[in-house]
């Protein structure tokens, strides 16, 4: 499977899971649906991890827009965390941490934005995982596979996002 066939059956499953996706043509358009983003979801306050592509941009067009950056994450309107890989036959992301709390950016906002290079889009989420889980010191302490914003179904089958994780998932593809 070439990389538009992929990127079009993982961009099928990713947003029938409820995320919205962005593929980056260029800086203009990143800044278009970063601040599109911000305004439909009213983000006040963000917190970022460290080893997010893009991160330097994010940050100054973050700052222009006067948000709010703080790394007490609970409360936050908006995480950004790196997508470390994804799998394009269920839309799953693969999100991978080393060190400090950077995962609670994935679970506590009620808004999640994940950066991701193309090259990390594989055919399967083991494909996109498993380098991880066989990292020559061992497994990371943190790996997390993310279908979707966070969705539950009561006994009524009513169902609700963001109950238990983001109610939102954007994940931006440069």
């Amino acid at each position: 499977m070439d990389e538009s066939q992929l990127l079009l059956r993982f961009k099928r499953e990713f947003e029938a899971s409820g995320g919205v996706l962005h593929v980056l043509k260029d800086r203009s358009s990143l800044n278009e649906f970063l601040i599109q983003m911000v305004k439909k979801e009213n983000v006040k306050s963000y917190g970022i991890s460290q080893d997010v592509p893009l991160n330097k941009e994010i940050n100054t067009l973050f700052k222009d827009l006067g948000l709010e950056r703080s790394k007490e994450y609970t409360g936050l309107d908006l995480g950004i965390t790196r997508a470390h890989g994804a799998g394009a036959s269920t839309g799953t992301l693969v999100f991978v941490f080393k060190e400090e709390n950077d995962h609670l950016l994935t679970s506590l906002p009620r808004v999640h934005l994940a950066v991701m290079m193309m090259e990390d889009l594989k055919e399967s989420v083991s494909h996109a995982a498993i380098p991880y889980l066989r990292a020559p010191r061992g497994p990371y302490p943190y790996i997390s596979l993310v279908t979707g914003p966070s969705r539950t179904g009561d006994i009524e089958l009513t169902h609700v996002t963001g109950v238990h994780g983001p109610e939102k998932l954007y994940l931006v593809v440069s």
